[in-house]
């Protein structure tokens, strides 16, 4: 699968009957593994000024990983969100869209039948019980004044399997050039200077694989590294609304504080057991069960040293990357520097 290649962005605002100022998202891409490389604008973000930074910050997180890349290849996180920070600040005048959304089952359709029964429990959910009706039946017209609260019940709540280009089809160039600039509806937060990010404590385990200390205060596997980063990035949304323009410093010093992250030594242990593991989650399950057979015990429920886990994957290679992909799992690290001055690592990081 190839990368998504962004080339512009655009910010459409506009003030919503409820008296609230909205935004649309606009983005021109084209995939990297499709030719001729031709791109296109598409909506991608709809809602108030919190809905969409929520969204921007959840883009930015592919660029972690490469998933998401300019012209000239990969981007940073921290660059792309400044670029549709500037948009926020200058954007565009949005025009009062209408469109029908209807229940179908070709590509475009506003509502896949697939997601009937949950946009429309979503629906009701959120008070909209007679929008949800017509939707089943016949159809709801809304416009994008009148209705975002609506509009924000599907294409916010759902927006993992819910694009809002379902809604406001592919746009013209022309639109996005030539609309007036509406500066009084801009994003300006003032940029705040004293907040210091404070991050969990973290261990690499296995490869770049990273152990994170959860809330109940057990380490459980994160994922790799950039994947740690790249969630990091897109939980941050509410922290930058709180604290404006510290984005940027903290992305930084979170990678670091990952790439950086001391090694669990031999005597790290992991208590291996099947609870938390879903019965249908058969290839999970059967990684627990090889490493119950190689490390010869009788049962599947056990502790084991990192060491002796590493010994057994001598004779399956697969074994320890597969026990160290189980995000259930409890890790219990070998420490030699306690979590009060990684933590004091992590904060000089973030300041500098």
């Amino acid at each position: 699968m190839g990368s998504t290649v962004t080339v512009g962005k655009k910010v459409g605002a506009f003030i919503a009957s409820n008296g609230k100022t909205g935004y649309v998202l606009f983005e021109e891409t084209y995939e990297k593994n499709c030719y001729p490389h031709t791109p296109q604008w598409s909506c991608v973000g709809i809602g108030y000024i919190e809905d969409v930074i929520s969204r921007i910050f959840a883009m930015a997180s592919s660029c972690e990983g490469g998933c998401l890349q300019g012209r000239g290849g990969c981007i940073t996180p921290e660059g792309y969100i400044s670029g549709w920070l500037r948009e926020l600040a200058s954007p565009i005048e949005m025009p009062d869209f209408k469109n029908t959304l209807a229940i179908g089952t070709n590509f475009s359709a506003p509502i896949p039948e697939s997601l009937r029964e949950k946009v429309l429990k979503g629906l009701e959910d959120e008070g909209f019980v007679e929008q949800a009706a017509a939707l089943s039946a016949q159809g709801l017209k809304v416009s994008l004044y009148d209705d975002l609260e609506v509009l924000r019940a599907i294409y916010v709540k759902h927006r993992n399997e819910l694009g809002p280009w379902r809604f406001i089809d592919r746009p013209t160039s022309s639109f996005i050039t030539y609309n007036p600039i509406r500066k009084d509806l801009g994003y300006v937060p003032s940029k705040n200077t004293t907040y210091k990010p404070t991050f969990a404590p973290m261990f690499s385990i296995y490869e770049d694989r990273v152990a994170m200390q959860c809330s109940d205060g057990k380490f459980r596997m994160a994922g790799e590294r950039y994947s740690v980063t790249a969630h990091f990035i897109e939980q941050y949304a509410a922290t930058e609304m709180t604290y404006p323009g510290t984005y940027r410093k903290s992305i930084k010093a979170f990678r670091e504080a990952v790439k950086t992250a001391q090694k669990a030594g031999d005597e790290t242990k992991v208590f291996v057991t099947m609870d938390g593991l879903d019965p249908s989650e058969k290839y999970l399950r059967k990684l627990i069960q090889d490493a119950t057979v190689a490390l010869g015990k009788s049962k599947t429920d056990f502790v084991v040293n990192l060491s002796d886990l590493r010994s057994a994957s001598n004779n399956q290679n697969h074994l320890l990357y597969g026990i160290t992909s189980l995000s259930v799992l409890v890790w219990e690290p070998q420490i030699t520097s306690t979590p009060t001055e990684q933590q004091t690592l992590f904060d000089d990081l973030a300041m500098a």
